[in-house]
């Protein structure tokens, strides 16, 4: 598998911390409970983080810029994302309300510093809350 997490790192021009490639990696990792976490291989086309991330990037209303890359959802049409113009990528919420530059220019958007912030948040966040 790791093979298939250094092609998606290369394609979608990012770095994987640990946390991020553990939990890709182990599908017993509690994340997936928490979450609709993206991982390289799936049999569910909405959970493959390749597939998910070429259709944001190329749908034709609301397209997403190159530096946003999704990993993970609520299961609403809503994403969590890592912004790449920060180093290293902040994590931002993009809400399915609003559009990109909406949510981007947001005074009140919903981020993390870091992966592994956002993995601490959404360990301790309570299911269905």
């Amino acid at each position: 598998m790791s093979t298939r997490i250094d092609v998606l790192e290369e394609q979608f021009h990012l770095r994987f911390s640990q946390r991020h490639r553990s939990a890709i990696e182990d599908s017993s990792d509690p994340i997936h409970q928490r979450c609709d976490f993206l991982v390289a291989e799936s049999p569910f086309e909405l959970l493959r983080f390749q597939d998910v991330n070429e259709t944001l990037h190329q749908q034709e209303l609301n397209r997403w810029p190159t530096f946003l890359v999704a990993f993970a959802s609520n299961g609403c049409g809503d994403y969590f994302a890592y912004d790449l113009r920060a180093a290293p990528p902040k994590v931002i919420y993009m809400d399915p309300d609003h559009t990109v530059e909406e949510n981007l220019n947001s005074d009140d958007i919903f981020w993390f510093p870091t992966f592994d912030a956002w993995y601490a948040y959404m360990s301790k966040a309570s299911i269905g809350a």
